[in-house]
């Protein structure tokens, strides 16, 4: 039996190796044959041939966001051999994600006959998939608009996984560059040559995160041809235009999202038109791209970028305007979601919040949720070296990982802990990152990188207040894992 796969998370670090890790151990447990694609945050690592994939019985996908390559597969979707799970799903139960793969091809007893059915395959001409019960099934064609859900999570996700680094560029050499500045009657005044030209790095990755959000949004939906439209319809919706009640309107992240879903169901439908092959050779280059901007172009400017307009300058303007008990609760509300499933489709969701806010100049959320994202795995690491009695040695080097993973603010660092006992693992990393997040949130301290931990302190409004706060939300979290924590023997095996 020979597995192939891929992994790739939001943000290409933890989940996507944490992923492919536990599908290559479970494999190598029932003496499979296993080879699986990192697609992560340096690249593609371990690549698949075609021949890889061609020689293999199934395609597991770990994947929380759209991946490079995909088209390679078709052929194993058409004969029902592919698997699509989220890397969370992999790194909590792989020999679950292992068994739902083997029921693709009819299970134990698939794999008892893997060896002879390939040998009798190769002597006899390729059949056509069946439809038999438990055998692979022919592909279906699919509406464009099939499983909205799963299609628009993997899309924000892929947007989320492209325009981070873009953020991290354009907000830490601003942050730097301000820093360096002196408070003035329009803001911080920037005089010094060289932090001028920081400063202008960083602008120029701060205008492009809106349009690499927007396109890749459009790319995990539609492929290649929705890329170039996405890149427009971002820049389009990043930039005031003019409505024809002559307001200029600029709706940012909110415009850049809607816009990026429609430009993605847009181009599915046009690659659906039945054109001559001399067409259909421009279509992806050509038409495709200059039809689809034409067309949402002028329909964001004559009719969406009023009301769009409207909703961002609300919502702007309420959460610009949260102070004290407000404020608190919306940090103890990031700071929960932060910390529930530790890197998964929560927390990106509370990410993808606190970015929309940066990207009209507004920190204060993304300082709640930067300080949250470190409590996790401190308070994880911090309870193992001090319970002795309640943690093994095993726990006491996952923990000294975890702390280390913590301070760069890397809140999968928590998730060995949570999967080995997560019923007296998650009460206490969730209060512990809502103090954190609440205590941020009540001294108003904003963070202009969205990336989190000690490493970014001197990115953030106050340095001392911003450490303080992540130490806090630690020890409140690895307190209450002390006390909840059974002591070993009379811990259930």
């Amino acid at each position: 039996m020979k597995i192939v796969g891929v992994s790739a998370c939001t943000v290409g670090i933890a989940h996507t190796y944490m992923a492919k890790k536990a599908v290559e151990e479970e494999c190598a447990k029932r003496g499979f044959e296993c080879k699986i694609e990192a697609q992560g945050g340096m690249g593609i690592e371990d690549e698949l041939s075609q021949e890889d994939v061609d020689s293999a019985d199934l395609v597991i996908e770990t994947i929380d966001v759209g991946i490079e390559g995909e088209d390679r597969f078709e052929a194993k979707v058409a004969e029902g051999r592919l698997l699509k799970v989220g890397t969370a799903d992999a790194i909590s139960d792989a020999a679950d994600v292992l068994d739902r793969a083997l029921a693709l091809i009819g299970g134990a007893e698939a794999v008892a006959a893997a060896e002879p059915a390939k040998a009798e395959v190769a002597e006899q001409p390729v059949a056509k998939a069946s439809a038999a019960p438990g055998g692979p099934k022919p592909a279906e064609k699919k509406s464009i608009f099939a499983e909205p859900g799963k299609t628009l999570l993997n899309a924000f996700n892929t947007g989320v996984s492209y325009f981070i680094p873009i953020v991290v560029i354009g907000g830490v050499f601003l942050a730097f560059s301000l820093a360096s500045g002196t408070a003035g009657a329009n803001g911080m005044e920037v005089t010094n040559p060289f932090m001028v030209s920081l400063n202008t790095i960083g602008m120029a990755g701060i205008s492009m995160m809106i349009p690499v959000l927007a396109a890749y949004i459009a790319y995990s939906m539609a492929g290649k041809p929705a890329l170039a439209p996405g890149f427009v319809l971002g820049y389009l919706v990043n930039n005031a235009v003019t409505t024809p009640n002559g307001s200029a309107v600029s709706t940012g992240f909110l415009g850049a999202m809607i816009m990026a879903v429609i430009c993605g169901y847009f181009v599915r439908w046009m690659k659906t038109w039945k054109v001559n092959d001399t067409i259909n050779t421009i279509m992806p280059i050509l038409v495709i791209p200059i039809l689809t901007s034409l067309v949402l172009g002028m329909a964001y400017i004559y009719v969406l970028a009023t009301p769009l307009g409207f909703v961002m300058d609300w919502l702007t303007a309420v959460l610009g305007s949260l102070q004290g008990g407000s404020a608190v609760v919306l940090g103890l509300v990031i700071g929960v979601m932060t910390a529930f499933d530790m890197g998964g489709p929560i927390n990106k969701t509370a990410s993808t919040f606190t970015m929309a806010l940066m990207a009209s100049s507004i920190y204060g959320p993304n300082g709640m949720f930067r300080v949250a994202v470190a409590v996790p795995p401190l308070a994880c690491g911090i309870a193992s070296l001090i319970a002795r009695n309640k943690f093994d040695d095993a726990d006491r080097q996952m923990g000294v990982s975890a702390i280390f993973m913590g301070c760069i603010g890397i809140t999968e660092g928590a998730i060995p802990f949570a999967v080995k006992d997560l019923a007296h693992t998650l009460p206490g990393i969730c209060i512990g990152s809502a103090v954190g997040a609440g205590l941020a949130a009540f001294q108003g301290i904003d963070c202009y990188v969205p990336h989190g931990g000690f490493i970014v302190a001197l990115a953030t409004s106050n340095v001392g207040l911003f450490c303080l706060d992540i130490v806090i939300g630690a020890l409140v979290g690895a307190a209450i894992l002390v006390v909840m924590k059974p002591k070993l023997e009379n811990a259930s095996k």
